[in-house]
């Protein structure tokens, strides 16, 4: 097992890393709720058990959310390529958590920073193997009809893959700093993004944080 997966508890943790409330431990959790900037897991109430925000450290993002969910049913890790970093992979069945292992030579400083992140989350289920529900913070789902979710998106947050008929949009957006950037002439689209392959007419993934035209 990796050590990113090992429980620690609340006392363990410093206080400026993703922890479970107090009442966490008498709520069981209801809802992974994924936003474009953090994920959260809230009990049947909608009281927040944690917080995950993808700009903070990935292996105390994964320790806290198997004091909520559990020990995962699978890790995994992957080798870094030219175009990606080295990352673990954590998986509650349908939600994982992927923790980006970047070199020093390539991370980024300043607002660039803030594209790059930690972590990031993914759903591939509409819950968990233990039923926990997962959304996105508008509410889609994967199984949605994609034409739903994206019929009331301005066109610059629908993407179509003309080559591979995948199909993106755009479900949130950050609040706290562009999630439409300009890069050398081409707009950008960052945040939490649904998806649909090819001869699919349903949402199939969800990932976030990521930029709307690199979906596949």
């Amino acid at each position: 097992m990796l050590s990113a997966c090992t429980t620690v508890s609340p006392a363990e943790l410093d206080p400026t890393e993703p922890v479970p409330s107090e009442s966490s431990s008498a709520s069981a959790p209801a809802d992974i709720i994924i936003g474009a900037e953090s994920t959260d897991i809230v009990d049947a109430g909608g009281d927040v058990l944690v917080s995950l925000k993808y700009s903070e450290d990935g292996d105390d993002a994964v320790a806290a959310a198997v004091e909520i969910l559990g020990e995962p049913t699978e890790v995994r890790h992957q080798d870094s390529t030219n175009h990606n970093p080295e990352v673990d992979g954590t998986s509650w069945g349908g939600f994982d958590i992927v923790v980006n292992r970047y070199r020093d030579e390539v991370l980024l400083t300043g607002e660039p920073r803030l594209y790059q992140p930690a972590f990031s989350v993914q759903a591939t289920s509409a819950s968990t193997d233990s039923d926990v529900a997962i959304t996105a913070v508008d509410l889609t789902r994967v199984g949605d009809d994609f034409d739903v979710a994206a019929k009331n998106e301005p066109t610059n947050l629908v993407h179509t893959d003309d080559a591979f008929g995948t199909r993106s949009v755009a479900v949130d957006l950050p609040t706290s700093f562009p999630g439409i950037i300009d890069d050398a002439g081409i707009e950008m689209v960052y945040g939490a993004i649904a998806n649909a392959v090819s001869d699919s007419s349903t949402v199939t993934h969800i990932i976030a944080p990521a930029y709307l035209f690199s979906q596949s």
